[in-house]
């Protein structure tokens, strides 16, 4: 591969990088951190044994060098929140007051695993059936910057029940939210799934996030008009009989039931937005909105911005398929923390040359990061490509042999 010139500036780019966040020091943990940083941008892996190979000249050199990172991301004597903070800051550091912010959680599946510290239980979606292996959940926000083409993870953050002082993951994911509220001061647009419609988390978004869109479950009970108390789903069957049709998507005012959901004396005005058609699924949206409608925002651009939070998908899909964050080989619990960290930062880097430098950013894509690294799509989302691609250009040819 030719790839002397991609390889020199953006080294040079990547050291600019990591400076600030200290990662750029000649010893210690923040050199072991440095080094996995670098590896995953040009190996696309977070094994220690790639990262070591950046700086090994022999096979002793690099047995030295994986035992000693993995020393360094194990100890528990080094206190990482700082530099983690500043991972965080300069991750929001670029995000703007419209920049949309999936949140969604995934799994991180080791099945062979037999030494890993505190692993749960989860699903192994790469395998049929999805069966259940040790592993860990991980809760992740990302930036989605739709100008510039660009998505990175703003946090990724591991947690298993097994861990010491763990209370519930609707606590987990209060503490993240929580971070990532002061980290962002309240700026973006958050998006979720169905599963961040829980009372617990529908309560800590009321209380400390202005704008968001989340999915419901159609049992979940919300105030209509009439100030009764009705599932979702009736409210939207009602409203798509008797509303009028604005965008594709019908809107009606509603509110939560305080005894279900704690909120403060005022609750916001909330609204329900319930598109009139389906695409790709039998199930239907039924939006949850807050801080949109209300402030010149249209149902059209509600629901395309819901629809953006697909790129989640595309996130995990990148760590895992290209990534291969699942194959980290760290034993204890902190080290995968910030190896996770690690990710982060890496994803950063590689979005802050898709904003800055997309040429840059396309030719490190194309002769680096994606060789021999097929991603797999699913159908629906080929199949929505090529219908995008036929709407713009008026016809799209297919290959006989596709």
């Amino acid at each position: 591969m030719g790839v002397g010139n991609v390889y020199e500036q953006v080294s040079a780019l990547l050291e600019e990088y990591l400076e600030p966040l200290g990662m750029n020091r000649p010893a210690g943990p923040l050199r072991a951190v440095g080094d996995l940083t670098r590896s995953i941008v040009w190996t696309g892996s977070v094994q220690l044994s790639n990262a070591a190979r950046l700086l090994a000249q022999t096979p002793n050199d690099l047995e030295h060098a994986v035992k000693r990172s993995s020393r360094h991301l194990s100890n528990r004597r080094w206190d990482h929140r700082a530099w983690a903070a500043a991972i965080l800051a300069e991750q929001t550091r670029h995000l703007a007051d419209d920049d949309l912010i999936p949140i969604d959680a995934t799994e991180l599946a080791k099945p062979y695993a037999r030494c890993l510290q505190y692993q749960c239980t989860v699903r192994d979606a790469s395998r049929p059936a999805d069966p259940l292996v040790s592993g860990y959940w991980c809760w992740g926000a990302y930036h989605w910057q739709p100008v510039a083409n660009s998505l990175s993870p703003l946090m990724l953050r591991a947690y298993s029940p097994n861990q010491p002082a763990f209370r519930s993951e609707n606590d987990s994911w209060n503490q993240f939210c929580w971070t990532l509220r002061q980290a962002t001061s309240g700026k973006g647009i958050w998006l979720s799934d169905r599963g961040g419609d829980r009372p617990e988390v529908l309560s800590l978004w009321l209380r400390i996030q202005p704008r968001w869109i989340i999915r419901l479950r159609e049992d979940r009970a919300l105030i209509g008009p009439d100030r009764t108390i009705r599932p979702a789903g009736e409210w939207a069957d009602w409203a798509l009989a008797y509303r009028p049709t604005r965008g594709r998507a019908v809107t009606l005012p509603v509110r939560l039931p305080p005894q279900h959901v704690r909120q403060a004396e005022m609750p916001p005005s909330l609204w329900l937005v319930v598109p009139t058609y389906r695409f790709g699924s039998q199930d239907r949206w039924v939006l949850l909105t807050r801080g949109l409608i209300d402030q010149h925002v249209g149902p059209r651009q509600v629901r395309h911005e819901y629809a953006c939070r697909w790129h989640s998908e595309d996130a995990k899909r990148l760590l895992g398929q290209v990534w291969h964050v699942e194959r980290f080989l760290t034993r204890s619990f902190v080290a995968l923390e910030r190896t996770l960290w690690c990710v982060t930062a890496a994803g950063g880097f590689l979005a802050s040359l898709q904003r800055d430098r997309p040429q840059l950013a396309q030719q490190l894509h194309e002769e680096v990061i994606y060789w021999h690294k097929p991603a797999i799509i699913p159908g629906y989302r080929l199949a929505h490509g090529l219908v995008s691609l036929a709407a713009q250009h008026g016809h799209a040819t297919i290959p006989n042999n596709a």
